[in-house]
């Protein structure tokens, strides 16, 4: 009979952030319920969800990596990427296509100075395509750190700037 021993996950957290992710295991009447909020903690410090987070994450709501995984890389909240502090979105759905997103995203890429999915150097924006985001009246539909702005406009887009 051998014994195996479980190594480990070394934490890219800080003792702080290690509390918090622990509170979600206790927070609901099954540990695993509290995996999206530990998750979307991690996202808002890391700006990302990388593999050692997931595994640290799995290890201590005790799941398997590949669920954490699946959940992180299914669920457009999370990145696999560095977002800039102010993440932006613009709806490339059907309907939003048609209103103009394809204009709008060569009009963040130039207000922004960088292509989709890249933060700007400073850190404090990146912007990226996003499937329906059930605002098919304002298309073409813009996201500003999870909530709806309306419809994309090279002026609200210019707007984005002010953002501290």
């Amino acid at each position: 009979m051998t014994m195996t021993t479980k190594t480990p996950v070394k934490s890219p957290f800080t003792q702080e952030q290690e509390t918090v992710l622990a509170e979600w295991t206790k927070r609901y009447p099954y540990k695993n319920m509290g995996l999206i909020e530990a998750l979307r903690s991690v996202q808002d410090w890391h700006r990302k969800i990388s593999p050692e987070a997931a595994a640290f994450v799995a290890d201590l709501f005790s799941l398997p990596f590949n669920h954490v995984w699946g959940v992180a890389t299914f669920f457009p909240t999370f990145t696999r990427w560095k977002t800039g502090k102010h993440r932006v979105g613009v709806c490339h759905g059907l309907s939003c296509f048609l209103a103009g997103s394809g204009k709008m995203e060569k009009c963040l890429e130039k207000t922004l100075g960088v292509p989709e999915k890249t933060a700007t150097p400073d850190g404090k924006f990146s912007w990226e395509t996003m499937e329906c985001l059930g605002a098919c009246e304002q298309g073409p539909a813009l996201l500003v750190n999870d909530r709806l702005q309306g419809a994309a406009t090279e002026a609200s887009i210019a707007k984005l700037k002010d953002l501290k």
